[in-house]
């Protein structure tokens, strides 16, 4: 009885470790289980594919098992889809008539557009633009076939594909199970039975069918038709509807990794995860920093002090970004386009130029510390508000205890105060550290991927993450875009977020030990 009661309460003295020992086999147990779940995933994969087969095997085996047991109405329905439905009465019309429907719009899609799109998959089109006489003798040009919406329509009609062989089994089973019930003298369920357990048993279907619908046409088929950009040689010189582009394999790949591009895309991806490291532990300790001392209680006017920080989070991201662009901007002639240059030169009159420094645009290092620290001013406020909330139910027992046993400010905090906070905010900080990988806004507004450079005939910009720099190749020059590259730097930046984003937060405390503060 006395060892639960010591156990319930936590003390000071079970976080009591010297904070070297507790780093260090922390850095090590974090790449210990990364390591171990990149096996797990690697090792699962024949698992995974096996399982995938017998699946796929053992639908064929139970379309065989139903089109055998069943009657001349089941049978007749893997031909006419619903058939076995229908034709048991009127009250599975309305399924029957789904299933028929399904079949009649899959056919029409398919004989009038889907089949000659899938058709032209494997070339992408053979037809380029030409010019020839109409059939009243003009000389006028024809189109040629659009590579790119052979591509999105071919995708487009393999997912209706799937979705109709899903139909067609559910259908079977349909049939089945109503010859079943009438053989067995269940009966069979009414419209009204059906719409009950729509809305009941299998009501997480029924809400889940629209939005999965809307994710896997909006988010999931744009995605595919990206990554199939990457094997194809879809650039400013093959660009639809004037020229086609066509299947060139992994010749996307070697261009990205290798040559001007590839140096551009290492460099890219250096200064990315370095961005990203500063701009989420920046944010992290300054705005925990900030909390702890608004929270003391020797601090008057709380409210005040977290009104000022707070205003920043109310004003939008873009309209912040860009009025910060223009206080930190440069004019090369007399005029002093920037509040702070102004200030420098006019209040302190500190020689720096003509027209002041170069925050943004001059030299690299000098516009990569500028936007670490503009992203510190905009982003230390959510940290601050986050760890106010944790430092208030942190225990002040624990406190206590520890200035009993004579536990200075520096000990309290690495031991008991920083633990609570990482427990917490652990997820937190993997979110932030994967959403600054793909901070778009605040590079884009504040020096729009600059200063840039040419690196073997290749346009670099030195503050450019892999996002902007995908941008910059598809959008920003269209006479001159990279559609293919840009498809490469996509899947690029997308195994990098996903590799921090999933493994890195599975192998964090706060999922594993999600019950358990330690």
């Amino acid at each position: 009885m006395g060892n639960s009661d010591r156990s319930a309460t936590p003390t000071w003295k079970q976080f009591n470790h010297p904070w070297y020992a507790k780093l260090g086999l922390g850095i090590a147990g974090y790449f210990k289980n990364v390591g171990i779940m990149i096996w797990h995933v690697i090792k699962s994969i024949p698992f995974k594919l096996w399982a995938l087969i017998l699946a796929i095997g053992h639908g064929f085996k139970g379309l065989w098992l139903r089109f055998k047991n069943g009657d001349w109405r089941t049978r007749l329905s893997y031909l006419i889809m619903g058939f076995g439905n229908f034709s048991r009465g009127p009250k599975q019309f309305i399924v029957g008539f789904l299933y028929l429907a399904v079949e009649a719009l899959f056919v029409v899609f398919m004989v009038f557009s889907g089949a000659g799109y899938l058709v032209k998959l494997g070339t992408l089109g053979t037809i380029d633009e030409y010019f020839d006489y109409d059939a009243n003798g003009e000389w006028v040009k024809f189109d040629g076939d659009n590579s790119l919406k052979i591509l999105i329509f071919s995708v487009l009609a393999i997912a209706i594909i799937i979705f109709f062989i899903i139909m067609y089994v559910q259908n079977t089973k349909s049939a089945f199970n109503v010859q079943q019930r009438v053989q067995n003298g269940q009966g069979i369920s009414s419209p009204k039975d059906q719409f009950n357990n729509a809305m009941n048993d299998n009501y997480h279907i029924t809400v889940l069918a629209l939005p999965v619908l809307g994710v896997l046409i909006i988010t999931v088929l744009p995605l595919i038709c990206n990554i199939l950009v990457a094997f194809t040689n879809f650039n400013y010189l093959h660009s639809p509807p004037s020229d086609r582009f066509w299947w060139t394999g992994f010749e996307a790949f070697k261009t990205t990794f290798q040559g001007s591009y590839g140096i551009l895309l290492w460099r890219t991806l250096g200064w990315t995860l370095v961005w990203a490291f500063f701009a989420t532990f920046t944010n992290f300790f300054f705005g925990m920093f900030l909390a702890m001392i608004i929270n003391k209680k020797s601090i008057k006017m709380k409210v005040f002090w977290r009104t000022c920080f707070v205003i920043v989070i109310a004003v939008p991201d873009f309209v912040s970004l860009m009025m910060m662009g223009q206080f930190f901007s440069y004019s090369n002639s007399n005029i002093y386009t920037g509040a702070f240059n102004h200030i420098i030169i006019e209040w302190f009159h500190i020689k720096t130029g003509v027209g002041g420094v170069n925050w943004l645009g001059g030299e690299a290092w000098v516009a990569r510390i500028m936007v670490i620290v503009i992203n510190l001013w905009r982003g230390m406020p959510f940290t601050m508000l986050s760890t106010m909330g944790i430092l208030m139910n942190i225990p002040e027992d624990l406190y206590e205890s520890s200035r009993i046993d004579g536990a200075g400010p520096v000990r309290r905090f690495i031991s008991i105060t920083f633990p609570y906070i990482m427990f917490v905010m652990g997820p937190q900080l993997i979110t932030t550290f994967t959403g600054n990988i793909n901070n778009f806004n605040v590079i884009f507004f504040l020096t729009g991927g600059g200063p840039f450079t040419n690196i073997g005939g290749v346009r670099y910009g030195a503050t450019n993450l892999l996002i902007t720099w995908l941008y910059s190749l598809t959008m920003q020059d269209t006479a001159l875009a990279r559609y293919n590259i840009g498809s490469v730097i996509g899947i690029f930046t997308f195994i990098i977020t996903a590799f921090f984003a999933l493994i890195v937060f599975n192998s964090s405390k706060s999922n594993t030990q999600e019950d358990t503060f330690q």
